[in-house]
């Protein structure tokens, strides 16, 4: 679904292109310019194939640093008061963008082994539900994953991995809560609705063993490349998973 939040991205980008805008008071409230946040430097190097590099803003990964907070809210309070004037446009924008959306909409439903897999979304939900159909799109249907019931509590979800067993009776399934595309790995028994043991996180391809109870999947190194396969037995400890590859990088190569 469209959020206020993209309509201030819109926002910000047209005003970053230079297209004309609606509100004529943008030109008198940029006539008294406020002053932008700026980050402080803090240099850091590192040899990466004998180049030496120095990111004077490696700090602001650090995500929990309360001054990576205090500086993030300072710029979120400059923005909103450099686009203060143009709320009206604001809301417009985002009424004019919601009424052409299909918000309670359904995707094309495919077929695998017997059933009928597809999403729908329901008006004022943000996220989709995921469901399926046994035999025909006429059967009941059977929701997998309600996305907007494991978005509470969170102000991010999203959904990577999505992979069901050859015996359709479990999914394996990723989910980001963070916006920092990390994904952790649970697994659900669909015949009786609950959630197993397993919470592996940073997890990014996964897949089932014929054996339905065999899992593979890959986890990331610390630049975000999926660089290890593991292979799980449902029920076991993240600890217990048996590495059974581990890739090597290069400057341009995996292998």
């Amino acid at each position: 679904m469209i959020t206020r939040r993209l309509c201030t991205t819109l926002l910000g980008l047209l005003l970053f292109t230079g297209l004309p805008m609606p509100e004529t008071s943008f030109a008198q409230e940029r006539s008294t310019p406020l002053e932008p946040p700026v980050a402080k430097k803090v240099p850091r190097a590192e040899v990466i194939f004998g180049d030496r590099r120095v990111d004077d803003y490696y700090w602001l990964r650090e995500k929990s640093n309360p001054e990576v907070i205090s500086y993030l809210e300072a710029e979120n309070a400059y923005t909103e008061a450099m686009t203060k004037a143009s709320q009206p446009f604001q809301d417009a924008l985002y009424q004019e963008m919601l009424g052409r959306i299909k918000q309670t909409d359904l995707s094309v439903p495919y077929r695998l082994r017997g059933y009928f897999y597809y999403s729908r979304t329901e008006e004022g939900k943000q996220y989709a539900i995921q469901c399926r159909r046994k035999g025909s799109l006429e059967a009941p249907e059977e929701v997998l994953l309600d996305l907007n019931e494991l978005a509470a509590g969170h102000k991010f979800l999203g959904l990577g991995a999505y992979t069901v067993s050859d015996d359709d009776q479990k999914l394996a399934f990723s989910l980001d809560t963070t916006g920092f595309r990390q994904y952790t790995m649970h697994v659900k028994d669909l015949a009786t609705g609950q959630m197993g043991a397993e919470d592996m996180p940073k997890v990014g391809s996964v897949v089932w063993a014929a054996d339905n109870a065999t899992l593979f999947y890959t986890v990331e190194d610390q630049a975000k490349r999926q660089y290890r396969l593991y292979r799980h037995h449902l029920g076991a400890a993240h600890g217990n998973s048996i590495s059974t590859r581990t890739a090597r990088w290069t400057a341009s190569t995996c292998s």
